[in-house]
């Protein structure tokens, strides 16, 4: 019962039961009844969408541990209320914000520009845009084409052991791994693609089963 509190924000004050979710006290007869309501989940579902937004860099309370139900913020080393105005309030702080956009870089193949700190480029989808958070942002959260390139790339080799982190992480590597074949495949959508459905990724796949 004591992890069912915590990953709800639920503190035992004597008889009564405080849900810091919802700002609302209710007992401990009532509080399966309250954990089921709509307002409850509906205040749990609006902070895992602003986490799921964010990159996941905050982590909600899910075991019991020595900070209790606070949401984990991993990029600015703080625990944070768990309710969707603390949560909201946190990551539109400019601490957060510079960190989350230094965060964001690696796992989108986002990389600074030698001899410039104004600049940085988009291996994804080879572009350079200026250094400042919300042109960042704006490209990692909004622009289609960089979604959608990400988006695909994952799709493709989602069960197909091939590796794609030192491409995301090494500017000059331009190749994936394919651990089954033990080759290397330019790193977009159609050659993993063409590589995927050849007769040697097949043939590997079919003697590994």
């Amino acid at each position: 019962m004591e992890r069912l509190y915590i990953q709800n924000n639920i503190e035992v004050i004597g008889k009564e039961l405080n849900c810091g979710l919802c700002n609302s006290v209710t007992y401990v007869s009532e509080i399966l009844e309250h954990l089921d309501s709509p307002q409850h989940n509906d205040k749990k579902n609006q902070v895992k969408k602003l986490i799921e937004k964010d990159g996941g860099l905050l982590v909600l309370p899910e075991n019991i541990s020595n900070i209790g139900s606070a949401v984990d913020c991993l990029a600015c080393d703080r625990c944070v209320d768990f309710n969707p105005e603390a949560v909201k309030s946190h990551i539109e702080t400019p601490k957060h914000r510079r960190a989350r956009a230094i965060a964001v870089q690696p796992s989108n193949a986002i990389f600074s520009v030698e001899n410039s700190d104004n600049d940085l480029w988009c291996k994804i989808c080879q572009v350079y845009f200026e250094n400042y958070i919300e042109v960042i942002f704006e490209h990692v959260d909004e622009d289609p084409g960089h979604t959608k390139n990400l988006k695909d790339i994952y799709r493709l080799i989602k069960d197909q052991n091939i590796n794609i982190e030192k491409y995301l992480h090494d500017p000059k590597e331009d190749k994936a791994l394919c651990k089954q074949c033990g080759i290397e495949v330019p790193c977009n959508t159609d050659n993993l693609e063409r590589h995927i459905r050849g007769r040697q990724h097949q043939k590997s796949s079919s003697n590994k089963a």
